[in-house]
């Protein structure tokens, strides 16, 4: 991997600055001869290509940021620390909600919510509650209170900046931002989260009936729109590697509606001479099998299974893939360097089967997996946004709170990686699992480092979507011109890519609730529009989701699963035994930390 320390060259460096008397800097003023204040809080980087100062202690409200690295999907992270005398340090973040051309602040939730689809306004409630849990867990909750700190960026929900708790928030606080959300969210939307509201109120919620409530007003708004989904995928050498340790699927085009399972894999394998290559293979065809029978027995669910469930389930299927290619180091001795593994990138779409007013409906839940450095993006005309956070050495550093990420990126052993399938037993193993529900047309796009190294994606993505959402370009042609661009930028390493084409095809709108209240229009919670199938039915009241919550005990389709992963376990274990190639004799002498 061959990083470099630079911003993508369509992005200016614009920067949110949190400090003291901040607002009264004039439009202009150079600060510390390298940052110009181009609005209140809002600063340039005039020297972006020199390395942002760091001081060697941080100070507390510095922190948050390096904690929340795993978070920059919508947190903003720590660039540099301005030392004042006298008075409290400016932090700079780079990652902010700003325009990258503009400079502007991007809009506040509640201004988004007044012209969004339902589908939206949902998705934003449910990466809310996300967001409370997440930052909930490093005492961080309380910054999605603060106001005009929420801003949308298309369909993501993003951060300005962090708020360390004095006195951690409670779901009371969060149902007063609720509350003062309820007029512009269309009622589709409104009027289930109006009772959640009334049930916090009462105290006849807990937190995990409230996250299964708010996952079906998700869904339920899902089931509304039409989609229709296609993969393809390819793999190269390289024009200066000896062979290829990258593996991927789908090999060429699956189309919306083929049989069996769709997933999007991508995998870079480590561990010296031919072990990398089995590794991803291995882990592409292992991770086949066990997918489609947890996609077979989701398809016999009567209702949506939470997010939860379906997380843990992923994570013990890798983490049997974890074992499958851990169990062949030990079997064949392998240590340090020589031990394989492999990166994975994988989404894999989830039909659910969702209840509305107007009968069961499909919904696909797209679930993004991660182990390594092998990188998603969601991209649209509109932007490129990174899905997940490398697991290397840098990152390490940023989250134990030792170096910002610019400073972290410049070491020796930035791109050396942290985990990988099958280096270790599984119990050093953390799988990154994320749940999306897509509302807008999109390609989902898997990459190994051959692609995504030096900012390939960054500076190059508006040059390719317009074609391929348009249908001017076929997706293997997509996928083709990807793999050259790395050739000819990068050429240093085996490349994979996996693009997955979402399509909207119908989303219909809704009335809001302020609108309703103007022109007295009597309307049920249920959404609104036409259906996948059919002609509209009568309107039914909004169903619980916790009324439909799973019995106790364990489902059916857990055990079939465990039953189906134990048996491709043993299978491989024994399979691999007996294919074990011996190892040299002499071997060769550990090099530094691998990097695919």
């Amino acid at each position: 991997m061959n990083r470099v320390e630079r911003r993508p060259s369509r992005y200016k460096p614009y920067l949110w600055a949190v400090g003291t008397d901040l607002e009264t800097l004039p439009v202009d003023e150079l600060v510390g001869q390298r940052y110009r204040v181009v609005a209140p809080y809002i600063w340039l980087d005039t020297q972006p290509d020199q390395r942002p100062s760091a001081p060697d202690t941080f100070p507390p409200e510095a922190m948050p940021y390096l904690k929340a690295h795993p978070l920059r999907l919508h947190v903003p992270g720590l660039y540099s620390v301005l030392e004042r005398t006298g008075a409290p340090p400016i932090l700079l973040l780079d990652n902010a909600p700003i325009h990258p051309q503009s400079g502007d602040l991007l809009p506040e939730l509640a201004a988004g919510l007044a012209s969004a689809l339902p589908l939206r306004q949902a998705n934003w409630l449910w990466q809310l509650w996300e967001l409370w849990k997440n930052l909930g867990e490093l005492g961080l909750a309380g910054s999605v209170l603060m106001p005009g700190n929420l801003r949308v960026d298309g369909w993501r929900l993003r951060l300005r900046e962090l708020a360390p708790e004095v006195e951690p928030p409670t779901l009371a606080d969060l149902t007063e931002l609720w509350r003062s959300l309820l007029s512009p969210l269309h009622l589709s939307v409104s009027e289930p989260l109006r009772r959640l509201v009334n049930g916090l109120d009462a105290g006849t919620l807990d937190a995990d009936t409230l996250s299964l409530e708010l996952n079906q007003i998700l869904l339920s708004q899902a089931a509304t729109a039409t989609t229709r989904i296609a993969l393809s995928g390819a793999t190269a050498q390289g024009p200066t590697q000896p062979r290829n340790e990258d593996a991927c699927w789908p090999q060429g085009t699956q189309a919306d509606g083929a049989q069996g399972l769709q997933v999007a894999m991508v995998c870079d394998g480590v561990g010296g001479h031919d072990g990398g290559e089995v590794a991803s293979q291995l882990t592409v065809q292992s991770l086949q099998i066990q997918l489609q029978a947890l996609l077979a027995e989701t398809q016999n669910e009567l209702r949506a299974l939470p997010p939860e469930v379906i997380i843990q389930q992923l994570e013990a299927v890798i983490r049997i893939v974890n074992e499958l290619i851990n169990f062949q180091n030990d079997n064949q001795g392998r240590v340090g360097r020589h031990r394989m593994g492999t990166t994975l990138a994988m989404a894999v779409v989830i039909p659910q089967r969702v209840q509305t007013g107007e009968g069961w409906e499909r919904v696909n839940e797209v679930y993004l997996a991660h182990v390594g450095d092998s990188r998603a993006y969601w991209i649209t005309p509109d932007y490129c946004h990174l899905l997940t956070v490398d697991d290397d050495i840098a990152g390490r550093e940023v989250i134990a709170g030792r170096q910002t990420w610019p400073v972290a990126l410049e070491r020796s052993d930035a791109d050396a990686l942290t985990q990988a399938l099958g280096t270790r037993s599984g119990d050093h193993l953390r799988p990154h699992i994320q749940r999306f529900v897509f509302d807008e047309t999109g390609i989902l796009l898997l990459c190994t480092d051959g692609l995504s190294d030096n900012y390939r994606i960054e500076d190059a993505w508006a040059n390719y979507i317009g074609l391929i959402v348009k249908d001017i370009v076929t997706l293997d042609s997509a996928v083709a011109s990807w793999i050259e661009l790395a050739n000819q930028k990068n050429g240093h390493d085996n490349t994979a890519v996996v693009l997955m084409q979402h399509k909207v095809l119908v989303q219909p709108g809704a009335q809001t609730g302020s609108e309703a209240a103007r022109t007295g229009a009597q309307q049920s919670a249920s959404p609104v529009g036409a259906k996948l199938y059919g002609e509209s039915s009568p309107q039914e009241e909004f169903v619980s989701a916790a009324e439909s919550k799973p019995p106790a005990g364990i489902p059916r389709w857990l055990l079939a699963i465990s039953g189906s992963v134990l048996l491709v376990g043993l299978l491989g274990w024994w399979w691999l035994a007996s294919r074990a190639p011996e190892l040299p004799e002499t071997p060769e002498t550990p090099p530094a930390a691998p990097a695919p």
